[in-house]
């Protein structure tokens, strides 16, 4: 069945005055606005808490539940949407972990992840203590599976393969910086939705095919994007006439993105009656995992019976 979701992500850059409470009430005008849109998911920015604050003001650590988690899951109930909140918490060991929040429709605490990589500076300056990898890193929601990375993990590319291992859909990255290119290269290679929310300006959603949908600027701090999980993505290679025959049959009923250079296409259904996979079966598609998959299979048994030269020769 076609899972369209409707994202918002956001960036705290701009003139604003920068208290904790000032910042609390950003986070929550965000997450009204969330509402408005209808959204599902709005994330918020790596410890949103603490921008602007004095060197020695910060971190701004609590316990969850406590101020900033109960503010924002009144405000998720009362909009009906998932927030991922990312702020400094203290546990009930007293250490304080770098970690993004995840709140549920009904206002409930359905995960939390703590950065697994604090730079230098949190570790030595603020005593962050480095999260474990775990489970924790991906989260099931009523959409699908949202995976969690915040920030500096950004340099840890087995992070990231982890966490299409462990099945995510869609991958949350707060930061204190924008991300830039590393962010379109892991949605490519895992084949996952990237959505990034920045202190800075650039808070983006990338698809699976690397390409940014959205993004916010220097002037607006609020992007919001559609997306479907259940898309699927297609190599070109002798499909184009099933391609073709599908447009022309289905029209609006679905959506299709072909990228030239790459060779690709993506493939989103807007008809509940007809998923992507009665599609495939209907015309015949094979998406990108399994033509490589095939592919793969069909090296694998010419390097285990090589073609004499003298056969190629001939055309034998």
């Amino acid at each position: 069945m076609p899972r369209k979701v409707r994202v918002l992500t956001t960036s705290f850059h701009g003139p604003r005055e920068r208290t904790l409470a000032a910042n609390r009430e950003l986070a929550g005008e965000f997450v009204g606005a969330a509402g408005a849109e209808r959204a599902d998911l709005v994330c918020l920015p790596e410890t949103f808490t603490e921008v602007g604050l004095a060197r020695d003001d910060r971190p701004v650590a609590e316990p969850v539940p406590g101020p900033t988690f109960d503010a924002l899951a009144t405000l998720a109930a009362e909009h009906a949407v998932w927030v991922v909140a990312p702020f400094s918490v203290r546990t009930e060991a007293g250490a304080v972990e770098n970690s993004a929040v995840v709140i549920d429709r009904g206002g409930r605490l359905a995960g939390r992840y703590a950065k697994v990589h604090p730079t230098i500076g949190e570790c030595e300056a603020r005593a962050i203590v480095p999260g474990e990898e775990a489970a924790e890193a991906v989260v099931e929601t009523d959409f699908g599976r949202l995976g969690l990375a915040i920030c500096y993990d950004i340099g840890w590319p087995e992070h990231w393969a982890r966490l299409k291992d462990a099945g995510a859909e869609l991958v949350v990255w707060p930061s204190a910086y924008d991300g830039g290119f590393p962010l379109q290269a892991y949605a490519w290679t895992h084949g996952y939705f990237v959505v990034s929310s920045v202190q800075t300006e650039h808070a983006k959603v990338i698809a699976p095919t690397g390409r940014v949908l959205t993004a916010t600027s220097r002037w607006h701090r609020l992007a919001a994007a559609t997306i479907d999980l259940e898309q699927e993505l297609f190599h070109i290679d002798d499909q184009t006439d099933k391609l073709y025959a599908l447009q022309r049959e289905f029209g609006r009923r679905v959506t299709v993105e072909a990228l030239t250079e790459e060779h690709v296409f993506t493939l989103e259904s807007n008809d509940p009656a007809w998923p992507v996979a009665r599609l495939k079966e209907r015309f015949g598609l094979e998406n990108f995992r399994d033509y490589h998959a095939r592919a793969a299979g069909v090296q694998d048994l010419h390097r285990a019976r090589p073609t004499a030269p003298e056969q190629l020769a001939v055309g034998v």
